[in-house]
């Protein structure tokens, strides 16, 4: 009997320990809230977004402790504290009435909400206690989850068609498995690719985003016509991905997910035209990398935590689309100028100081967005550029105006905004066809700005240009 009470104790303890730390948002002392500010930051990219699986689970845990029928009109904001395990250290939580979070400005009673937090916050640990973000795994950090109970507004069924089917109980109830084209599998808590996925011979179209799938090993020989696989929110790693070899995938998204660099899987599919690899840290990139992925006519590196694109892109020779948005580049490799068939050149929110000298080899390009970088200035031979429509430059470190810009003779969108200029550029005058002007955030353009270029935004505007300034 002691042997039993000693063993049921210890277990008790160790579930206590396991419970999070739960504390009322206002409660909170200032040191506190910096310490764990500093142990538990918050992390930009792929881990940062919330799952789905994580929202589930609050929204259940709260659903126990809570009658939530009584409260449709209250929202509670936590902010979880998460370990490498995934599990919840610390829980900090507000309850406001809708979804306004309290800033100590309200004036309304805040009395029920202050007693509802109250409540909750000694009530929903041990509800916590088994809960593990595994997508997290790995990364001490903080993570936003807002739950409120409103009642959803109830909207018209949508009319149904046989070739789409939404979750794992319709696609296991479906009878006519060969109509069926598109198959919508997202935020239904996977861990593992689901077998019913095979019923549907003739799918062109599987989602299957926003799981907490771990490894992907798809039979495509079982899926001869599928050209559309959405894995993006899930947990894959680099060799966690096989995908049997198939002329028949079009579009890959493996966004947010644990890649770093291009897997394999992806050379698997002889006729890929579009590579979604955004929200991942793809520090592992090489020359190599790229190798037999011609095919590719659109990649995206959308916040990817590149500190440097490898020359090896140059071998992408059918490349029309490169997205590499919010990374940390300082140059861009002058193999880039080999992506002859490229039309959208997307470097924008990197620390890029110059374009390439030979930019001119590019001359498909008609839409070039390089704003939010450190350009001071433009290579000449982009003058040859014949084809830009759209050109973005905004939130430069031009101080003054490229002249390069005047030779387009194409060119409808220009944005200059948020960059250096003193004066106003009187060469934009000599600009013979532009549609959109954008000048906002230049020091020329105080408060007397329209009166005193009175003149010159008349005579734009005569050539109607619209002008933003």
């Amino acid at each position: 009997m002691k042997i039993f009470l000693t063993v049921f104790l210890v277990v008790t303890g160790l579930n206590l320990l396991a419970q999070p730390v739960v504390l009322v948002q206002k409660d909170v002392s200032k040191e506190l809230a910096r310490k764990l500010e500093r142990e538990y930051p918050t992390i930009e990219g792929q881990v940062r977004e919330k799952p789905h699986s994580v929202q589930t689970k609050f929204e259940k845990a709260y659903e126990q402790v809570l009658q939530t029928d009584k409260f449709k009109d209250y929202t509670i904001w936590n902010t979880l504290c998460l370990n490498a395990e995934g599990k919840i250290d610390y829980l900090m939580l507000t309850v406001t009435r809708g979804f306004r979070v309290a800033d100590g400005k309200q004036k309304e009673d805040t009395s029920v909400a202050d007693s509802l937090a109250a409540i909750i916050s000694t009530r929903i640990a041990p509800h916590l206690a088994d809960f593990v973000s595994r997508r997290t795994v790995g990364s001490q950090m903080s993570m936003e989850v807002y739950v409120s109970f409103y009642t959803r507004a109830i909207t018209k069924p949508h009319t149904k068609k046989d070739s789409v089917v939404n979750g794992l109980a319709e696609a296991l109830a479906t009878k006519d498995s060969l109509k069926v084209k598109t198959l919508g599998l997202a935020q239904n808590l996977l861990t593992t690719l689901p077998q019913v996925i095979y019923r549907f011979p003739n799918l062109e179209e599987l989602f299957l985003s926003d799981n907490d799938i771990e490894s992907i090993d798809l039979d495509m020989a079982r899926l001869p016509k599928l050209r559309y696989l959405d894995l993006s929110k899930n947990i894959l790693r680099d060799n966690s991905i096989r995908i049997g070899k198939n002329k028949s995938l079009q579009l890959l998204n493996l966004q947010s997910n644990l890649i770093t660099n291009i897997p394999r899987a992806a050379r698997s599919c002889k006729k890929l035209e579009t590579l979604w690899l955004g929200n991942n840290r793809m520090t592992g990139l090489t020359n190599a990398s790229f190798r037999k992925l011609k095919p590719v006519k659109d990649i995206n590196f959308y916040k990817a935590e590149l500190t440097a694109l490898p020359k090896g892109i140059g071998k992408m020779r059918r490349l029309e689309v490169l997205d590499v948005y919010y990374n940390k580049l300082e140059a861009l490799p002058k193999s880039i100028t080999k992506l002859k068939r490229l039309t959208h050149f997307a470097v924008s929110h990197n620390n890029i100081t110059e374009l390439p000298k030979r930019i001119d080899k590019l001359k498909r390009v008609h839409t070039l967005y390089a704003h939010h970088n450190h350009l001071s200035k433009l290579p000449d031979r982009i003058t040859r550029m014949k084809e830009l429509r759209i050109v973005d430059l905004g939130y430069n470190w031009l101080t003054t105006f490229p002249s390069q810009l005047v030779a387009f003779t194409n060119l409808q969108e220009l944005d200059l905004s948020g960059n250096n200029f003193p004066d106003f550029p009187v060469q934009l005058l000599q600009i013979r066809k532009l549609d959109k002007l954008h000048l906002r955030g230049n020091p020329f353009l105080g408060q007397d700005a329209e009166r005193k270029y009175s003149e010159q935004l008349s005579q734009l505007k005569q050539k109607n240009i619209e002008v933003f300034y």
